[in-house]
C-alpha cells in the first residue's frame, strides 16, 4: 500500500507544544510563589513602612500572578494529555487500514490551503474513496443531530460535520467524484450505523466493512497511487 503523512502528526505537534507551554506556565508559578513568599517575609521583618507597604502589594500581585500561571499550567497539561490520546487512536486506525489492503492511503493530509487536516484520506482496495475522522472514544456511540455522544461523554464538535466537510473537499480534489464520509471511534461497542446525512460511524474492527461501501471511482491501483500523490504535493509542503 502507498502511504504518506503521519498519522496523529497534527495531534502529536499540538501535545508537545501544549507540554512545552504547561511546563513553561508552570516555571513561572513556582517563581511567582517564591516572589510572593519572599514579599511576605519581607513585609513581616521590614520596620519600614513604606517598604512594608510595597512588599505587601508585591506578594498580591505576586499571589495573583502565580494562581493564573498555575491555573494555565493545568489547563496546558491536559490538553497535551487529551492530544496524546488522540495520536495514540489516529495510529490505532492506520494499523487498521494498512489491514484492509487498500490502495493508498494519507494521513493528517491537507485538502485545501485552509480548513484544517483530514485524519485520513483512504482509496480502497476496491478502488473507492474514503475520508476518515478519528475520534478518541470508548462505548456505544450515538449521533443525535450534530452531537456525537460514546457512552457518557459528549465529544466536542461536531464529528460527522467535519468528516462529511472533509469529504466534499476530497470530492472536489477528485472531479466531483463520489466519497465516503467515515467517523471512526476505536472503542466503538456498537455495529457501524449511518448518519441520515450519510456520514458512516464505525468502530476500528469494522473500518474494512465500512470503507469497501465505497463507491468505485478510480479504474487502476496506478491511477489511486498517482492521485494520492497529487493531493500530498499540492497543499502538503
Amino acid at each position: 500500500m502507498y502511504e504518506v503523512g503521519d498519522a496523529g502528526g497534527y495531534v502529536s505537534r499540538q501535545k508537545w507544544k501544549r507540554r512545552g507551554e504547561g511546563t513553561l506556565y508552570g516555571a513561572a508559578a513556582v517563581v511567582l510563589a517564591l516572589v510572593a513568599v519572599g514579599s511576605l517575609i519581607g513585609a513581616v521583618y521590614t520596620g519600614v513602612a513604606p517598604l512594608r507597604a510595597l512588599a505587601v502589594v508585591v506578594a498580591v500581585a505576586a499571589t495573583g500572578g502565580c494562581w493564573y500561571t498555575w491555573t494555565r499550567s493545568r489547563r496546558m497539561l491536559r490538553q497535551a494529555g487529551k492530544a496524546a490520546i488522540g495520536a495514540r487512536s489516529e495510529r490505532e486506525v492506520r494499523t487498521v487500514i494498512r489491514r484492509t489492503g487498500s490502495i493508498a492511503a494519507g494521513y493528517s493530509i491537507k485538502l485545501a490551503d485552509r480548513g484544517g487536516d483530514c485524519d485520513a484520506v483512504v482509496f480502497t482496495s476496491t478502488g473507492g474513496a474514503a475520508a476518515v475522522e478519528v475520534k478518541t472514544g470508548h462505548g456505544e456511540v450515538f449521533v443525535e443531530g450534530d452531537t456525537m455522544r460514546v457512552g457518557r461523554r459528549v465529544l466536542p464538535k461536531n464529528p460527522t460535520g467535519q468528516a462529511a466537510f472533509q469529504a466534499r473537499r476530497l470530492s472536489r480534489a477528485l472531479g466531483r467524484k463520489p466519497v465516503l464520509a467515515v467517523v471512526c471511534v476505536p472503542g466503538m461497542m456498537n455495529r457501524p450505523f449511518a448518519t441520515p446525512k450519510g456520514v458512516w460511524v464505525c468502530s476500528a474492527d469494522d473500518l474494512k466493512t465500512v470503507l469497501d461501501r465505497a463507491p468505485r471511482v478510480f479504474d487502476s491501483p496506478a491511477e489511486a497511487q498517482q492521485t494520492m500523490k497529487r493531493l500530498w504535493h499540492e497543499n502538503n509542503p
